[in-house]
């Protein structure tokens, strides 16, 4: 009688660590198919300033009588500052299919040698 006891109280203990086990694994795992798509929209938001203040550095006549400018997405695309997502020339939003950044502004701050980008949005 005791023996089965043994046996009885062994197996629930070996399903408990393997159910732990596998609750572990299976959460661990479900994070790398999660769609990080606020990452994604910030890393564009981050290229597309970055671009701009490039655009800037190159470009400091533009700042002659003023300190802050303002370009759009697309011009910054039809002037090569900013690769655009499509041959069509269109800079995608990463959480849309069908949402655009091509006519969103950017202002560009002028402040002694340094540039501040930043996208404007509605």
């Amino acid at each position: 009688m005791k023996t089965k006891n043994i046996m009885l109280y062994a197996i629930i203990a070996v399903l408990l660590v393997f159910t732990i086990i596998y609750f572990t694994a299976v959460n661990h795992i479900s994070y790398a198919f999660t769609d990080d798509s606020k990452a994604l929209y910030d890393n564009k938001v981050q290229l597309i300033t970055d671009c701009a203040e490039i655009y800037a550095k190159k470009n400091v006549s533009l700042f002659d009588d003023k300190d802050t400018i303002y370009v759009t997405v697309s011009e910054l695309v039809e002037k090569g500052a900013l690769e655009a997502d499509d041959e069509h020339g269109n800079v995608k939003d990463p959480t849309s299919e069908v949402k655009l950044f091509n006519d969103a502004k950017v202002r560009i701050t002028k402040e002694k040698d340094n540039f501040t980008a930043k996208l404007l949005l509605d």
